[in-house]
């Protein structure tokens, strides 16, 4: 089983198309009205679908039942100078980089959390966890 895709309310469409195509190298695959008046559109990056829709009174509550969402890139280094360039991101965004990984995190338009990740030894990190869990057995 895989995700599919992801399913979220926005403040704004056009806002989220212009961040996820401009930033984060999404392509919007369709955009319009819904029946009930309202704006959505649905973005494709590495398999993955985004649909978004707007929705009244939509106000972001924090990311109170979820985290963030994490997408895999392949230079960790290179879409965080490619976004400072482009002024999504400040300077002093921290790269963090861990045993298996490296990785910084952003805010969307509506300032929810997303991790971009590069794994540089995922099968390594796979391993790790697995020795982790036969030693707590």
């Amino acid at each position: 089983m895989n995700i599919d895709h992801i399913n979220r309310h926005v403040s704004n469409v056009d806002a989220f198309i212009s961040f996820y195509t401009d930033a984060l190298g999404f392509v919007l695959l369709d955009k319009g009205i819904k029946k009930d008046g309202r704006s959505y559109a649905i973005l494709q990056c590495g398999g993955v679908e985004l649909f978004i829709s707007e929705k009244d009174g939509f106000e972001f509550d924090g990311g109170s039942n979820m985290r963030h969402i994490g997408f895999r890139v392949d230079s960790a280094d290179a879409l965080l100078s490619s976004l400072i360039k482009k002024g999504y991101v400040p300077k002093e965004t921290p790269l963090i980089v861990k045993a298996f990984s490296r990785q910084f995190y952003m805010k969307d338009p509506d300032g929810f959390d997303l991790d971009l990740i590069e794994w540089t030894d995922k099968d390594r990190f796979y391993r790790y966890l697995a020795e982790k869990i036969s030693d707590n057995s």
